[in-house]
């Protein structure tokens, strides 16, 4: 280690790297540094002790440079000070670029930060010496020639009489090529006049430190940007010129263009991002932040993200969120929050660690995506997914050429065309399942012409070789640029069996029709006929007896016609008013001292003959069984009508009978009427049944009637 003159430093801030950088770059053994980590301490020390120079961090625990400068000034006007900047500390420059007795050092662009603040340290002690003194002078020299900065001193007339060998680390020429040239050589001329500004500044004020950030075109071609400090000292005959210092901040003003730029990418984003120290503390919001929490800047930053916590989550799934990103991983994951007036929101959350240059994490950075529209949409959109799994009915989409190929299928259709997994359906073409392929064209034609089809009834085959009667009911549809078919397929083999069954019946009840009315009737109208012609040759009294047994045999005959042509199917149905239809039935029936009272004034949807038959029926009903002094009434249900009448009712244990076939309680009844009114109300796709009426009677209900505005 070389000798050297006494220097003594004071230090004030957290760099524990600094004292030691100072030692190795000023290379003095009677160097003597002291240090103090706070602003308050270091006032103590300097009221205490004697310095040759404060070296200063921007940012201090309890305060920053802006303090401790003032102070010294105060104390010491001639004590030199250097302040230690970062990239995101220069805020602190405002004050002090017109303090000629600070100095300050851009640690973040500058490469070789200690070297620097030493070269600052030499040549402020130096300052404050004697320039007489050979030893200094040489030390001056050395440390200029040495330092990275490009160092110029230029006369009156801007002329550079004195260029260091830095000169050319940041113009690409040697200093001698500089020498003798106009100091704007390599300025840009967008900051032409700016540096005459400050030249004539700095003539002006020999007191000033003048300073600004210009950019200059090497002879390289590369614009770099430079911080320019001029300081005039033509007072010292050694200087006789205005020293310009240019500090090559490139680096640093890209930076600061790449933290603009996140900056507004931030600010405009649409997802919430907020920033935070290690121990959580939030240090930033963005507008979007604001937007979706309701916290407002103001009240977010200094508080921690647990503000947002809903509860939902357990501590275990928050600590392993902070073991994550403690050790450096990005964490990735769903999380739902509280909003400022207590609702909950769904995010999609990102946090990665934040490292400073020498790797530390020292922030966090968390990007909030708001999906809770998403998954409630996913949430509905499951639901409906589940219910169509569930239908009894087949649900298929499917390619929409002339062989097909499913794209999804329902469990439903699975077992419809006995498949073992929905993978075995996927595998095989739509046509194969078509008992005839012409089905299959002509299920395609009119789906193309129309757009849609509804209950398409067509045979198909299952894998296990069965056929089955469908129906298929299908849209074209188009997504992403695609046609497909989707649609129902319900199986109907059951359905048409029944149908076919029916209508086997039907025929064996119109032969049977055709055989009462033609060899039942013949033979009835031909004993009417000779109990007449005896009638006239005999006034036996066993010709009544026969009379009134010829006249059961007739109802019988009718009854028996009415049952098979009221056990068909309604087809055909018109709208009729409930009330003048029952006044024209009840003039159609003996009614003797009978009451009739109408409180209705329905429309409903009916086959016009069998509806009369109904009525009929039951008025005779209510007649045989009430007297013939009773009083029937007929009124409205919210689905139907009902009769009812006064007389003696019907048991309930009887109530399940009295539709049955042959079911009478009077010696001259068929046992027929009732059943009868029964098949026409089955006929109609309603329900009948008995119960007490309101004056303790029978009372008939009619339900699942449609009104005729609905039907």
């Amino acid at each position: 280690m070389t000798e050297g003159p006494s220097f003594s430093v004071l230090y004030v801030g957290s760099d524990d790297r600094l004292v030691p950088g100072l030692a190795e770059h000023i290379k003095s053994e009677s160097l003597d540094v002291a240090a103090e980590r706070t602003a308050a301490d270091a006032l103590d020390r300097l009221s205490a002790e004697p310095f040759d120079c404060v070296v200063c961090d921007a940012e201090l625990p309890d305060g920053d440079a802006r303090s401790v400068r003032q102070t010294t000034r105060e104390r010491a006007p001639r004590l030199p000070f250097v302040v230690l900047v970062g990239d995101d500390e220069t805020t602190v420059l405002a004050d002090l670029r017109d303090d000629s007795g600070a100095e300050y050092v851009l640690v973040d662009a500058d490469p070789e930060p200690y070297a620097t603040v030493a070269k600052r340290v030499r040549e402020a002690v130096e300052r404050g010496h004697s320039r007489g003194r050979s030893d200094q002078d040489e030390l001056a020299s050395a440390l200029v020639g040495a330092a990275t900065e490009a160092t110029w001193v230029v006369d009156e007339s801007r002329t550079v009489t004195f260029a260091n060998a830095a000169t050319e680390r940041l113009f690409g020429c040697a200093p001698s090529t500089v020498v003798g040239d106009d100091a704007l050589r390599a300025v840009e001329p967008v900051d032409s006049d700016s540096v005459r500004d400050m030249f004539e500044t700095v003539l002006a004020n020999p007191a000033r430190t003048v300073t600004s950030e210009i950019r200059v075109r090497p002879e390289n071609g590369d614009r770099r940007w430079v911080e320019c400090r001029c300081r005039n000292q033509l007072q010292d005959p050694a200087i006789d010129g205005v020293v310009v210092t240019l500090t090559d901040v490139t680096d640093r003003k890209r930076k600061e263009r790449q933290r603009r730029r996140f900056r507004r990418a931030v600010e405009q984003a649409g997802h919430a991002i907020y920033i935070t120290d290690t121990d959580g503390t939030i240090e930033y919001v963005n507008p979007a932040f604001e937007e979706s929490t309701g916290y407002p800047r103001t009240e977010a930053v200094g508080e921690n993200p647990n503000i947002l916590n809903s509860g939902e989550h357990k501590p275990e799934f928050y600590a392993g969120l902070w073991n994550t990103i403690l050790s450096g991983d990005v964490w990735k994951g769903e999380v739902i929050n509280e909003r400022r007036d207590g609702q909950r929101y769904v995010v999609e959350q990102t946090i990665a660690p934040i490292e400073d240059e020498t790797g530390t994490i020292d922030r966090f950075v968390a990007i909030n995506t708001d999906v809770t529209q998403r998954k409630a949409y996913e949430r509905r959109l499951q639901r409906y997914e589940n219910i169509i799994e569930n239908l009894p009915v087949g649900v298929y989409r499917t390619t929409p050429e002339a062989g097909g190929e499913f794209v999804e299928v329902n469990s439903s259709l699975v077992s419809i065309y006995d498949a073992y997994s929905k993978s075995e359906l996927l595998d095989r073409s739509v046509d194969t399942f078509y008992a005839d392929a012409d089905d299959r064209a002509e299920f395609r034609a009119q789906l193309q012409e129309h757009g849609r089809i509804t209950e398409f009834e067509v045979e198909h085959r299952t894998l296990s070789g069965e056929r089955i009667d469908v129906t298929l009911t299908a849209i074209l549809t188009e997504e992403d640029g695609a046609t497909y078919i989707d649609g129902i397929l319900q199986d109907v083999t059951d359905r048409r069996q029944r149908e076919r069954e029916l209508e086997r019946k039907n025929e064996q009840l119109e032969q049977f029709a055709s055989i009462v009315t033609h060899d039942l009737r013949n033979p009835l109208n031909a004993a009417q006929s000779r109990l007449e012609l005896e009638r006239q040759a005999s006034d036996s009294e066993h010709l009544a007896v026969v009379e009134d047994q010829l006249v059961r045999m007739e109802e019988l005959v009718e009854d028996v016609l009415a049952i098979a042509r009221h056990g068909k199917q309604v087809e055909d149905r018109e709208p009729v008013d409930i009330a003048p239809l029952v006044e024209s039935c009840w003039q159609t029936v003996e009614t003797g001292d009978a009451e009739l009272v109408v409180d209705t004034d329905r429309t409903i949807s009916v086959d016009t003959s069998r509806i009369q038959q109904l009525f009929e029926n039951l008025f005779r009903n209510a007649i045989e069984h009430g007297g013939r002094d009773v009083t029937i009434r007929v009124g409205t249900l919210s689905d139907g009508f009902y009769v009812e009448d006064d007389g003696p009712g019907i048991p309930a244990e009887e109530r399940e009978d009295v539709f049955e076939h042959g079911y009478t309680t009077d010696d001259d009844g068929t046992g027929f009427g009732l059943n009868i009114v029964e098949e026409i109300v089955t006929a109609h796709g309603w329900e009948i049944r008995v119960t007490d009426g309101t004056d303790g009677g029978a009372r008939f209900e009619i339900t699942g009637v449609e009104r005729r505005e609905q039907a």
